[in-house]
């Protein structure tokens, strides 16, 4: 006989599932522009008489008793056009029902407020200590630190929560896709083996004069290296504007992806593992 999930475990791999999401919030708190963004959807929302619901759905304190999350609601589509035909009484009336069913079943706008008063708050705080200090500064990385403590509670519908992910995890494509054309002119096309590539390229890959002392040097593709020089500086300035694009060395746009990663694979398996085990209840 297969072993059903208790209620225990039930709540236990909830938990997992939002650790893991809020492991991958904090990431991406990291990632500039992606806490302005959800700010300004908050202040958008708030002020045009838009719904809290197309934003976030609640917050996940990591010491909480959660329920388990039942299927995940998609995100209200705010194009929904509102159905025809009704007299003007029935629209109004309905329309104070909705707004009443709003406010008992969507995130609390007080508690909103707070939570994004603290998080806008925060956020001015750690910009001057960025523009101040720098991104490397103990005292920057703390304000970062305590930007994303406020932030990775706040439980984004599925849309935000995906834009933001797909905005880092597409800063982290286009860095691959230079890495992977230098490789393939200094590996494939310059005859470097792959081994050498891999331990020298690793912490110059902005540094147009790294294929100086190749194209210099004794080896057998230090030639060739010295005439696809311009094609791999120019993979190089690439790389350079991704830097001043997002604010970030490229060190640290592949730390935020992989610790974004780390999150996103813990809460998979966990979501695999309710899964199964609710099919587990279904064929008993």
């Amino acid at each position: 006989t297969v072993e059903l999930l208790t209620r225990e475990g039930e709540i236990e791999i909830a938990k997992r599932i939002e650790e893991g999401i809020r492991e991958v919030m904090g990431a991406i708190a990291h990632f500039p522009g992606t806490v302005d963004h959800i700010l300004s959807e908050y202040t958008r929302v708030t002020s045009e008489g838009g719904r809290l619901s197309d934003v976030l759905s609640g917050y996940i304190d990591p010491d909480d008793g959660i329920a388990p999350p039942a299927e995940v609601p998609p995100p209200v589509d705010p194009k929904a056009v509102k159905a025809e035909g009704t007299d003007d009484d029935e629209e109004e009336s309905a329309d104070a029902s909705d707004e009443e069913d709003e406010v008992e079943s969507g995130p609390d706008p007080v508690i909103a407020a707070q939570r994004f008063g603290a998080v806008s708050d925060q956020m001015e705080i750690t910009r001057k200590a960025l523009k101040k200090f720098g991104r490397e500064d103990k005292h920057a990385i703390a304000e970062m630190v305590a930007l994303a403590e406020l932030f990775m509670p706040i439980k984004l519908v599925p849309k935000q929560f995906e834009g933001l992910v797909e905005r880092v995890r597409g800063a982290l494509d286009r860095l691959r896709a230079q890495e992977r054309a230098i490789m393939q002119l200094c590996v494939r096309d310059a005859r470097m083996p792959r081994a050498d590539f891999l331990r020298q390229f690793p912490g110059n890959e902005v540094d147009e004069s790294w294929t100086d002392a190749l194209a210099k040097g004794k080896s057998k593709y230090a030639e060739a290296i010295g005439r696809l020089q311009p094609d791999i500086q120019r993979c190089q300035q690439k790389l350079s504007a991704l830097e001043e694009e997002t604010g970030l060395k490229i060190a640290e746009i592949k730390d935020i992806n992989r610790r974004m990663s780390i999150g996103e694979a813990k809460a998979r398996r966990a979501k695999k593992e309710m899964v199964e085990a609710n099919l587990r209840l279904v064929i008993s």
